[in-house]
């Protein structure tokens, strides 16, 4: 049976639900916002000890209109409190990370929501949850490649993978992607997914539930990887 240590979510279909139910776009952010923490438990409840989270890219920041980013900033200080709360937490069981360029990025209020959830966390385990936010993989591939040729250093699987944001990530076993669109979004984690499993769901995020969780790692449990052989 193939284990999981690394699972990675991309959690899309967010405005593609709310137009569905006549809603505003950013009403889908709000309702998405609310089944993370229980994927988050059943995941480490399954024995999955890394899940990392795509909570927003680059262009998400960037390039979607002001109100919606703003619900995206109250989205990331709302799950800050609701993720410190959690029990898990309280026990000293998981260790939150967040990558990205979040913190150019993000308004004063939800940085500091973040940063406290990140640091209150900084020495617990054994889980450990990630969070990408104003993550675009080729940015961070092209920052990394950057990195290595300032100092001099040589260009090889090592030295790339110690130059990324995700350095201190294991490879990505399953990546789930919700929403029914088949395909990976600006070379996400590009480095870390080169051979993992890649799970589609046409569900989209706020219809995505526990249940469709076991189903996956399910799905992924039963498979006979090769890796390459």
């Amino acid at each position: 049976m193939a284990t999981i240590k690394h699972l990675a979510i991309i959690p899309d279909g967010n405005r593609r639900w709310a137009k569905a139910k006549g809603l505003q776009q950013w009403h889908g952010h709000i309702k998405a916002s609310k089944n993370i923490p229980e994927i988050i438990k059943g995941a480490f409840a399954m024995g999955i000890n890394y899940v990392t989270i795509w909570g927003g890219s680059y262009d998400n920041l960037t390039k979607r209109t002001p109100k919606e980013i703003d619900v995206l900033n109250k989205m990331y200080g709302l799950l800050s409190a609701q993720f410190l709360k959690s029990k898990d937490v309280r026990d000293g069981k998981v260790r939150l990370r967040i990558l990205g360029e979040w913190k150019k990025l993000l308004g004063v209020k939800a940085k500091q929501d973040l940063i406290k959830a990140e640091d209150t966390t900084k020495k617990s385990g054994p889980y450990n949850l990630t969070l990408l936010i104003g993550y675009n993989g080729d940015r961070e591939m092209v920052e990394a490649i950057n990195k290595l040729i300032r100092a001099g250093t040589k260009v090889d699987e090592e030295g790339i993978k110690r130059a990324l944001w995700t350095k201190d990530l294991p490879p990505v076993d399953l990546i789930i992607r919700t929403g029914g669109e088949p395909h990976l979004s600006a070379g996400f984690m590009m480095w870390d997914v080169r051979y993992a499993q890649l799970y589609f769901t046409e569900k989209f995020w706020p219809d995505f539930g526990i249940k469709d969780l076991k189903k996956a790692v399910e799905y992924y449990r039963r498979l006979n990887r090769r890796w390459g052989k």
